[in-house]
This record gives C-alpha cells, sequence and structure tokens, in this order.
C-alpha cells in the first residue's frame, strides 16, 4: 500500500515537473541576431534598445542574444534568416541585384532633399501601405524597413563639379540602382558592400564612392575621400530592413507576436532615422578637412538628364515583379516625403 502510495506521488511530482518545464520551454523565446555591422555603429545601438523594449514588452518571454559572429556575409543576410541560421538580421537588398526590385524604389536618386529622421519612417510608410502587398521579403517577417541618408559624391579626386570629370573614375556602388547612376555618369562601377571600402579605398582599387557623412566615419574613410560634391536630392540612398524568421515569429504566442510588432515597425524605424541623422550631423562638425561644394545648376541639369533612364528601368522592374502601378507609388513615395517636411 505503501509503495503503491510512494510511486503514484512520485510519478504525479515527475508529471508536474515536466509539465511546467514545457510551460517554462513554451513561454521563454531567445532569438539569436547576426549582425555584421561594427559593434559600435548606432544601428546596434538603436537594436540594443529595442532588445529591451522587445524583453519588456513581452514581460520577459522572448529576448534577443547577439552571436559571436556574423554569419557567413552581408549579401547572405536574407538566405540566412529564411533558412533558420539566425533568428533576427538586418538585410541591405541592393546587395543582392535583381532579388528585390520592387524595394530598389528607396535608392533612387533625387527624390526630395530631406534627412534621415523625415525619409526613414516615410519609406516605412511607403512600404506598409504599398510594396508590402507584392511581398518583396517573402519568407521573412518585416520588423521594420527604412530608407537612409541621402548620399553625396565622395572622391580622392576633386572636387566633381561636372559630368566631364566623373568619366572613367572607379566609383564603388553601394546598390544596384547606384551601379546604374554611376554609369549614366560616364564613370566605372565597382558592387562591393560598404563592409570592404576601407580596404577598396586604401588600396586605390575605387576613387570614390556615394557615401552620407555618417559612414565616412563608421567606415575610416574620412581621410581618403576628402571631397564632397552634394547634389540636391541626393545620389541615392540604402534600402535597409530588420528581418525574422517567418517560422520562428510563427511559433511564439499572438500575445508576443503582437507585443513585438508595437515596439517594431513605424517606431523601429523612426529610431533609426533619428540615430543615423546624429551620426551625420555628428560628423558634419568632425569633418574639417573636408571640401565640400554643392553641385551647380548646370550639373544637375545634366545629371537629370543622365539619370532619366534609371527612373524608367526601376518602373518596368517593379510592375514586372507585381506592383500594380510602379509610376504612381513613386509619385506617392515623393509626396510623403514632401508632406514630412512640412511637418
Amino acid at each position: 500500500m505503501l509503495h503503491t502510495t510512494l510511486k503514484s506521488l512520485t510519478a504525479g511530482v515527475f508529471a508536474a515537473t515536466c509539465a511546467f518545464a514545457s510551460s517554462a520551454t513554451a513561454q521563454d523565446t531567445v532569438l539569436k541576431y547576426s549582425s555584421w555591422f561594427p559593434e559600435s555603429h548606432s544601428t546596434n545601438t538603436v537594436l540594443k534598445a529595442w532588445i529591451e523594449d522587445v524583453e519588456a514588452a513581452t514581460e520577459g518571454r522572448v529576448t534577443v542574444e547577439y552571436l559571436p559572429k556574423t554569419v557567413q556575409t552581408p549579401r547572405d543576410q536574407f538566405d540566412v534568416v529564411v533558412d533558420g541560421l539566425a533568428d533576427i538580421v538586418i538585410v541591405l537588398p541592393g546587395y543582392t541585384p535583381g532579388r528585390f526590385p520592387v524595394l530598389e524604389i528607396g535608392e533612387l536618386p533625387l527624390l526630395v532633399s530631406t534627412d534621415e529622421a523625415t525619409l526613414a519612417p516615410a519609406f516605412y510608410t511607403l512600404y506598409e501601405t504599398e510594396i508590402a502587398p507584392a511581398e518583396p521579403f517573402k519568407g521573412a517577417q518585416v520588423l521594420t524597413t527604412w530608407a537612409s541618408a541621402p548620399t553625396h559624391i565622395a572622391t580622392k579626386p576633386g572636387p566633381i563639379t561636372s559630368m566631364e570629370q566623373m568619366k572613367g573614375l572607379k566609383i564603388r556602388a553601394p546598390s544596384a540602382t547606384a551601379g546604374l547612376v554611376v554609369d549614366a555618369m560616364g564613370a566605372v562601377t565597382v558592387q562591393k558592400p560598404v563592409t570592404e571600402i576601407y580596404e577598396l579605398a586604401s588600396s586605390g582599387i575605387v576613387d570614390g564612392t556615394f557615401f552620407s557623412y555618417g559612414p565616412m566615419i563608421s567606415w575610416k574613410t574620412k581621410d581618403i575621400f576628402q571631397n564632397v560634391t552634394v547634389m540636391p536630392g541626393g545620389m541615392g540612398q540604402s534600402v535597409i530592413a530588420v528581418l525574422m524568421n517567418q517560422g520562428k515569429f510563427d511559433s511564439l504566442s499572438e500575445a508576443d507576436r503582437t507585443a513585438i510588432m508595437e515596439v517594431s515597425g513605424e517606431k523601429l524605424a523612426r529610431a533609426f532615422g533619428a540615430a543615423w541623422q546624429n551620426d551625420e550631423d555628428v560628423a558634419l562638425a568632425d569633418l574639417g578637412n573636408l571640401t565640400v561644394v554643392e553641385a551647380s545648376d548646370e550639373f544637375l541639369a545634366e545629371f537629370k538628364q543622365a539619370i532619366e533612364p534609371v527612373e524608367a528601368a526601376w518602373v518596368e522592374k517593379a510592375k514586372a515583379a507585381g506592383l500594380a502601378d510602379p509610376a504612381s507609388t513613386l509619385a506617392n513615395f515623393r509626396a510623403l516625403l514632401e508632406a514630412a517636411q512640412t511637418n
């Protein structure tokens, strides 16, 4: 009798322990983040704050940990997250030409002269309202996406004051769209990720790049590219996205999915925009050795004419990729930026 009672008690304790363990496992999730930005970069600063927000919003049920090293290369990050090699990644679509044609709208030059703090949330709004239905990131959960600061022509020779001076220069392009712009200007495109820019610049492989001011500090090229030409409206931007493995996101409770998205989306895009614009302001104050000129009206007119085929090519690619009316979407994007500037 005593033996039977002890046996039943032991079985009950074991079942309760298993139930508790199962419950804890179901509730507690650790997400692995693969970062290819430098540890000190403001992108990681923003994400560290976001990680704290996620933990608070989910009452500690979801936490995020940095992996000790980047999984694969910056170009591979979309496959990394879709294949589950990491749970959260940052993807720069321009690093994989032709794979995300709809998103190239955010890479086009001469959109509107605006700052990063305005551009970032405006691009997220455009994504949510017009681009998301085309599912450019199918297979991953979009936590946020934004467009970075408009770039300038940063070169060793220069400053560049005419289209003629661009001919034959080797220019690092951050995206396929930027490559088309470089080609249209008569320069030679070298399409490489930003992680390689210091080696490319210091070894003389490239004569310049399209850069905003902040990256000149972040990627240590301020003493190499000492000439900057500012084109009103910008030479283009990079589209960036924070993505999560779809299966991992779907495995979370509905409450936790909702909580995560409440601290992501436009709120996170706005945080990135503010941080990157601060980088621009700080960098500009620290770049006293630069020679900075603004493109003349004549140079701007030549440039506008040269890049007309770039915008037309995007409209055709985006339509083929499933965007119903790309020309209208582009007009709406410009309208969003104009409205944001006046608010």
